[in-house]
């Protein structure tokens, strides 16, 4: 607030000041007027500078250092006038073009800290040649042109006096680079563009008409611009490093500098041809071919930066896969070696539970045991998901009863489900062929993967299994001849917020993932079942709502073989396969007895 009230105070005095100068008669009050606005601002400048951090004084001692010479250009040249001596071409000149040589060096220092550690040094260059032709052209139309046609003038005064349009050009081309760099316009105040834009138009004004007759808009110019100056001296910041370099120049200020300078030779052409001026041949040809030649440059610039990022790209990628690869064969590695020594030690704990023990000591045991089939759980699924990452695990493709895999894991599921004391059933609806051709051991993993979830998340209630055709097509009615198979694990359990549901696929991610969550597991169960499932050319849903149990949905294609699509649409089983009963259960086998007999 206080500062808005400083800037705003310094705003009424040279607004006073401007008109005060323009209103009163006396001359010399005027001119003291107007070099008091112009010292005052070149003092404001320096204490800017100074009071700022001192990384950042280098470029506001610029702009300060600049102001002083243009202030003292101005005094030169008033007392010259007064003196009655020539002002055409005087000492006068010097500090005016020093103090674009300082206000452009501070541009460049802007903008070479904004692409500090970047390989934008050429687009930097090209850009802010493009610029430079473009505004030497539009100044040579406007006024270089008529200068140097003045034969009225002396030689070297036409020199000097088309050199203010080619150094104000120089120093717009810098100020619209900083414009288009996110990175610098971050570091320099809006109210440099605005003052430099000033001053060139007041020299433009000038050049157009040095008799005097717009004397009084051109002073006023010439005093607002040193203040808008002195103001961004104030306020210079570093570069801002949240920017990426490559991000500096936005893609449509791209786009303008490379096209737009392509049509301002004809444009001012035509411009031209309709003011009734004669045709300029040499300039159209000069800029056309001068921008041309840069846009050239541009475009094989550009071409060797997307070859250098798709090289770096692939490089990268290469990388990550090979990290990638070098991971999974470590885990896939360490889950062999421990997985070995688990298995004797399970075995042990299994026959020292046979032998002779007291209730504490069984206890133990048996503590070891559960304790060991977790660990062994959590290296299997370690080493599937390694081996899937590594594309080392293969999807056999062999023919095999379905309704046997299904009946001997329901017979499992129903075991554990009774002990858990959990409800269980299984059905089958009507059209799933009996033998299909697939991989029964991956897909005895997804579905004992689904099963698992099932009963450990739900304390009560009931889990289902059903295997259902999905026709492909509306003209089959014969679903078994497409293949495609689902199958449906259903729960009552405690469900999943939908916020949560995405998350639960992901490896190694547990709904509630806190040290004192109150059921365990790795989180890699869905996981690997997701991966599986689209190996095997399927994939796996899932719905759910909070408190009301979920329902997982592997859709698999399990194509029926070449005698099951030959027959007529049937539940009958193969000669051998037992016939599906869900009420039926003769024998609690293992999930390892299941794939053992699935063919």
């Amino acid at each position: 607030m206080k500062q808005a009230r400083v800037e705003l105070g310094v705003g009424a005095l040279v607004v006073a000041a401007v008109v005060g100068h323009a209103i009163i008669d006396s001359s010399v009050v005027a001119v003291l007027i107007y070099l008091g606005v112009l010292c005052g601002a070149s003092v404001v400048a320096w204490v800017g500078a100074e009071s700022g951090p001192v990384s950042h004084r280098l470029v506001g001692r610029l702009i300060a250092a600049g102001l002083s010479l243009n202030a003292l250009g101005d005094v030169l040249w008033e007392v010259l006038d007064r003196s009655g001596a020539a002002t055409d071409v005087s000492i006068a000149d010097p500090p005016w073009f020093a103090s674009y040589v300082l206000l452009g060096t501070a541009m460049w220092v802007v903008l070479r800290r904004g692409n500090e550690g970047s390989r934008d040094d050429l687009a930097f260059a090209i850009d802010a040649a493009t610029v430079v032709v473009v505004s030497v052209l539009i100044f040579w139309s406007v006024s270089i042109e008529t200068i140097v046609a003045d034969k009225s003038l002396a030689p070297h005064v036409r020199i000097v006096w088309a050199s203010y349009p080619v150094a104000d050009a120089v120093l717009l081309a810098l100020v619209v680079r900083v414009l288009m760099s996110r990175r610098a316009r971050a570091a320099l105040h809006p109210s440099f563009a605005v003052g430099v834009c000033l001053w060139l138009a007041a020299d433009v004004a000038y050049l157009q008409s040095p008799d005097g007759s717009s004397q009084i808009m051109m002073d006023a110019a010439w005093m607002i611009a040193p203040v808008l100056l002195a103001r961004s001296a104030w306020r210079v910041a570093t570069p801002s490093t949240t920017v990426a370099p490559a991000a500096s120049s936005g893609p449509v200020a791209q786009l303008v500098v490379a096209v737009v300078p392509l049509l301002v030779p004809p444009a001012l052409e035509i411009v031209a041809d309709m003011r009734g001026e004669p045709d300029k041949p040499l300039l159209l040809l000069t800029g056309t071919t001068l921008l041309t030649l840069l846009a050239f440059v541009r475009t094989a610039r550009l071409m060797r930066s997307e070859e250098r990022a798709h090289r770096e790209l692939e490089g990268a990628l290469d990388a990550a896969l090979e990290a990638s690869r070098t991971k999974s064969m470590f885990l896939a590695t360490m889950s062999h070696e421990i997985r070995t020594p688990l298995t004797l030690v399970l075995g042990a704990g299994e026959l020292l539970e046979d032998t002779s023990l007291d209730e504490f000591q069984l206890g133990l045991v048996r503590r070891m045991r559960r304790s060991g089939h977790l660990l062994k759980g959590l290296v299997d699924g370690v080493l599937d998901l390694s081996r899937v990452e590594a594309g080392q695990l293969e999807i056999v493709s062999t023919p095999f009863s379905l309704h046997r895999v299904v009946d001997d894991l329901a017979d499992v599921y129903q075991t554990s489900a009774a002990e858990a004391g959990v409800g269980f059933d299984h059905r089958w609806e009507p059209g799933v062929p009996s033998t299909v051709v697939g991989d029964p051991e991956r897909l005895i993993q997804v579905l004992g993967n689904l099963l698992d979830n099932a009963l450990k998340f739900t304390p009560e209630g009931r889990v289902s299994l059903v295997v259902r055709p999905v026709p492909t097509a509306r003209d089959v009615t014969d679903a078994r001849a497409d293949g495609v198979v689902e199958f449906v694990v259903s729960d009552t359990g405690i469900g999943i917020s939908p916020e949560d549901l995405p998350r639960v696929f992901e490896s190694f991610r547990q709904v509630d993932g806190s040290s004192t969550r109150r059921y365990g597991g790795t989180g890699l169960g869905l996981a690997i079942c997701t991966q599986l499932t689209e190996l095997m050319g399927g994939h796996l849903t899932a719905t759910s709502e909070l408190g009301h149990g979920s329902v997982f949905v592997a859709r698999l294609p399990l194509g029926p073989t070449d005698e099951e699509i030959g027959t007529a649409p049937s539940l009958a089983p193969l000669a051998g396969d037992p016939v599906p009963d869900v009420g039926t259960v003769t024998e609690s086998p293992t999930r390892a007895d299941v794939v053992r007999r699935a063919p």
